[in-house]
């Protein structure tokens, strides 16, 4: 008769307690497995460009070949400057020469103060020279979708002289 008892009693606050732990532990992994929301996504995209650029930069002066940075709306590829003063892709892995967002993240370009035009071939529109030296821009990462004065914005931005910045704006 005690079984019968307990089973119409219910379940013990500790029985209670673990799986509302289980539960949570199985929440906190899949949102880890899913990622940040937008924001954290487009932090990700600017430090990813800033890594990269002083990457690059780096390459430039120990290699002694200036390097450039073709932009477009879809992404961004590293080139560097051939024997015959072609743009080229440098013999490096593709992950670090070229990258492509994620469909929903677009990019803004300024090169030295005006907008800049996003083509897929040509010149670069910045070029980091073997002294160190850059072309001044500011590269805006955005959300497709969202265009509100409260839309996330990260920008990163290279001056004369090389020095990067990475930072969250507001329009």
């Amino acid at each position: 008769m005690s079984a019968a008892r307990r089973l119409a009693a219910g379940f013990t606050l500790l029985e209670v307690m673990v799986v509302l732990v289980l539960i949570g532990i199985i929440t906190s992994f899949a949102l880890l497995a899913v990622g940040g929301g937008p924001r954290e996504r487009l932090a990700e995209e600017a430090q990813r460009l800033a890594a990269l650029v002083e990457l690059h930069q780096q390459e430039a002066i120990l290699s002694g070949e200036p390097r450039g940075i073709r932009f477009n709306r879809a992404g961004y590829a590293i080139l560097g400057l051939g024997e015959n003063g072609k743009w080229r892709a440098p013999a490096a892995a593709d992950t670090l020469i070229r990258h492509k967002l994620p469909e929903d993240i677009t990019l803004g370009l300024w090169v030295e103060g005006r907008p800049a035009q996003l083509n897929s071939s040509g010149e670069p529109q910045v070029v980091l020279l073997n002294s160190g030296e850059a072309t001044e821009f500011v590269a805006v990462f955005s959300r497709v979708d969202e265009r509100g004065p409260d839309a996330p914005l990260y920008r990163v931005a290279g001056d004369l002289l090389g020095r990067l910045t990475m930072d969250a704006v507001t329009r």
